[in-house]
């Protein structure tokens, strides 16, 4: 019990800094787009600053991973979180004496997605270690439902209106929330990691995890099932607004409504995963997920009720998240612990590094052939994940147990098989 008692109290922290951070990254994230077409006047180079957001995920994740598994990561997440901090108050000098320019746009946006890796690998790998078993769902979900709430909804909403006060606010109350995300994070009480017995180099350390990935056939194909799913809800996400407008013709307002019934359906699905999992079984979520996430697409490409499409966006949404939750608790699940941060930077390159080029095929796609078919190629694209995780989910473990089946060996030690499961 006091172990249990433990894991919750680091883990209250840990909610209530995700709660503050997911608040101002919301802020922030309706703000600097605004600030960027005020500032800038050139639509390439506001283009150019949202990539260098997300450039980090693929330029400094592999090497993130490793300084994960090397360090305290809640020191770690501290580090991440004060340098944010520190990024956005010389952004607001920059501002306020006028130099806040192009380039120093880039470089700030460029920072922040690093301290948001060295964030996101930290926090994914620290929390089996205050969360475990059947708890670890459930944990995920409300993490994954504060991120929602915060970022998605109140988030944004008022980053908007913050900026029309003044172009201050948004990038203040941002540096605000960094730091008080630090200052919770200090109350996390976790055991602390001993100091590496010997100088770890980068390549190595990486090759280790990859080659561990590629032993583990479940981890392997939860990666590629990922990468499919995330580019599924970026590039309908993309197009979405081409479809209210181009092909609806509808009032832009209803595309803020439509975003909200796909915020509140990801919300449900953290809400419920956990509760889902032990009704059905994870093998059941896992694959009926990703089959109605296939159903809704076609339904939202063939229908004109913009009724209808709010419903079948939502539950697009819901299916998403719902399988985000439970793929994300059983990796974290299945890999050690001296491993975690390094399968987090690899499996985020996948999922997120390739956000860009999924959102640019959404794209050609709905430019050569309209939204409709973008939403078409999304059901294929889900049912390929569907046909990915079809074949993983035989060896996986129905509910939690003390040991998953398809644990990778130890270099040398033969592959036990999986006992079959009626």
């Amino acid at each position: 019990m006091r172990k249990a008692s433990s894991a919750s109290a680091g883990y209250r922290p840990l909610l209530q800094s995700s709660v503050v951070s997911a608040l101002g990254d919301g802020v922030r994230f309706a703000a600097l787009p605004l600030l960027a077409v005020t500032l800038l006047h050139n639509p390439f180079e506001v283009t150019v600053l949202t990539a260098a957001g997300t450039a980090p995920w693929l330029v400094v994740a592999l090497p993130a991973g490793v300084y994960v598994d090397q360090f305290d990561r809640q020191r770690v997440m501290i580090f991440a979180d004060l340098l944010r901090c520190l990024v956005l108050v010389v952004a607001l000098v920059l501002l306020l004496t006028g130099h806040l320019t192009f380039w120093p746009l880039v470089l700030v946006a460029f920072l922040l997605g690093v301290g948001e890796v060295l964030f996101d690998c930290a926090a994914h790998a620290l929390l089996p270690g205050l969360v475990t078993g059947e708890r670890l769902e459930r944990a995920n979900g409300h993490l994954y439902a504060t991120q929602t709430l915060g970022r998605d909804l109140f988030g944004q909403m008022l980053g908007g209106m913050l900026f029309t006060v003044s172009r201050l606010l948004p990038l203040m109350v941002d540096a605000v929330s960094f730091l008080c995300s630090a200052l919770l994070l200090r109350r996390v009480s976790t055991a602390r990691r001993p100091p590496a017995e010997r100088p770890r180099h980068i390549l190595p350390e990486i090759a280790e995890c990859l080659r561990y990935l590629l032993r583990h056939r479940v981890l392997l194909k939860l990666t590629a099932a990922a990468t499919l799913v995330n580019t599924v809800y970026m590039g309908q996400l993309a197009v979405l607004i081409l479809l209210v407008r181009q092909e609806l013709h509808l009032p832009a307002a209803l595309y803020g409504v439509l975003l909200t019934t796909g915020a509140l359906g990801g919300v449900a699905a953290s809400m419920t995963a956990a509760r889902l999992t032990e009704v059905c079984g994870r093998r059941r979520i896992l694959t009926g997920a990703l089959a109605l996430l296939s159903l809704t697409g076609l339904g939202i490409a063939a229908t004109r009720h913009v009724y209808a499409i709010a419903f079948a966006y939502c539950l697009s949404v819901y299916a998403i998240t719902c399988w985000t939750v439970i793929a994300v608790s059983l990796r974290q699940g299945m890999v050690p612990d001296r491993l975690r941060g390094r399968s987090v930077s690899v499996d985020r390159l996948f999922t997120w590094g390739t956000n860009p080029f999924g959102v640019l095929a959404f794209g050609v796609v709905s430019e050569l052939w309209g939204p409709r078919t973008a939403f078409v190629a999304g059901s294929v694209l889900a049912v390929a994940a569907l046909a990915v995780m079809a074949s993983a989910v035989r060896s996986l473990p129905d509910r939690d147990g003390p040991e998953h089946p398809d644990a990778a060996p130890k270099p040398g030690q033969p592959r036990a098989e999986p006992h079959s499961q009626r």
